[in-house]
């Protein structure tokens, strides 16, 4: 879809990696596009408890995101959390990503 490019995410958010993408049809409407981002920090200190050592840090916001292309636009909705909140409650913002509709 271009999304990344088409809706000027940080380029952190481009860099992020892919968790998991998925197609969803539900009851039998439009198909919808599913995407779990896991965003890692721009720099790592040395010093962070984060920094294992591997060249990177591990991620430290997660972004959700639900896309649809209806009549020639297309239209997404976004939500991003924190690693704690996503330990705290990540089966609630994937609920919340999946309740996005366009009428």
């Amino acid at each position: 879809l271009g999304m990344t490019t088409s809706l000027s995410y940080s380029p952190t958010v481009i860099k992020a990696d892919l968790i998991s993408g998925r197609k969803s049809t539900p009851e039998e409407e439009e198909t919808y596009y599913e995407f779990d981002l896991a965003v890692a920090p721009e720099t790592c200190p040395s010093k962070s408890a984060d920094n294992l050592g591997l060249g990177f840090c591990p991620y430290d916001s997660v972004l959700l995101a639900s896309a649809i292309v209806k009549d020639g636009r297309m239209y997404v909705c976004t939500v991003e959390c924190s690693k704690e909140q996503w330990k705290r409650s990540s089966s609630d913002l994937k609920r919340v990503r999946s309740s996005f509709r366009v009428v």
